[in-house]
């Protein structure tokens, strides 16, 4: 019984269901007006997005993720299936001028993992790969849902969740650093000795991005999940356990949600 739910867990992962959850959460937090067709959207085309990648992409020492694709193949198929038409029924259902504003973004996607005549791949640049990840991110959780009235604040807001989603991709980047080729030139690469520095930059940018929008107690709230999502990229490093990114890290922003649940509570 111990491994079938071990199993299940390993398989909300590798699925990256998390992963989606982790956005569906980041959006609820910076949008006070819910559009559940929206949300649908966001869960189902992360999902599909994540694992597309994921399957062009085993390689290195990823046997304990690609052991689980073989393993439930049947089953894996037939859930990505279920979340491709979700993701297209959502999509259909969504406003024209949002469905036009997406389009960069699926080309950004779609190109991060394809390779044309020996043209390298996005995510074979270390760089050009955690800023797509940030810049993908922020647009999906801010920028897409206040498309038709974008202000100063919405710019912000998101700068800061470009600059948080590029702060957490570092600990990933930290995780894999020993299985990466040196060739993807990572910050952790380039930089072993400054990451420290590095981090502590993105602490100042994010606490000051948040003080500048949040005026309000909300802000002290936002400040520890900052510090905490920083200190714990930052403590992110190859000899740590597959859930400690996996599902730790990538739990940050469900955690910041919660957060959000508990104050607004205690509000009422």
């Amino acid at each position: 019984m111990k491994d079938f739910f071990k199993h299940i867990f390993d398989l909300y992962l590798i699925l990256n269901i998390h992963v989606a959850l982790a956005v569906v959460a980041l959006y609820l937090v910076f949008n006070r007006d819910v559009n559940i067709i929206y949300v649908l959207f966001l869960l189902s085309s992360t999902i599909v997005s994540y694992n597309f990648i994921r399957l062009l992409s085993f390689g290195g020492n990823r046997f304990f993720i690609k052991k689980y694709y073989v393993k439930y193949k049947g089953a894996v198929m037939m859930f990505l299936g279920l979340m491709t038409l979700v993701s297209i029924w959502s999509f259909i259902r969504l406003n024209l001028i949002v469905q036009l504003a997406m389009i960069p973004l699926f080309i950004i996607t779609f190109l991060y993992n394809f390779d044309y005549q020996n043209v390298p791949k996005f995510r074979d640049n270390g760089i050009i790969k955690i800023l797509i990840v940030g810049f993908v991110w922020a647009g999906l959780v801010v920028l897409l849902p206040h498309f038709n009235n974008i202000d100063f604040n919405i710019l912000l807001k998101t700068i800061l969740v470009f600059f948080f989603v590029i702060m957490l991709t570092l600990g990933f980047d930290k995780r894999d650093i020993l299985i990466d080729q040196t060739e993807l030139k990572t910050l952790p690469q380039l930089f072993p000795n400054r990451m420290f520095s590095i981090y502590f930059i993105f602490f100042i940018i994010l606490s000051g991005l948040n003080f500048i929008i949040y005026n309000n107690p909300i802000n002290w709230l936002n400040e520890l999940v900052i510090f905490l999502s920083t200190l714990m990229s930052y403590r992110s490093n190859a000899e740590k356990s597959f859930y400690y990114t996996a599902f730790w890290l990538e739990a940050m922003p469900i955690f910041w949600l919660f957060l959000y649940f508990i104050n607004n509570a205690r509000l009422k």
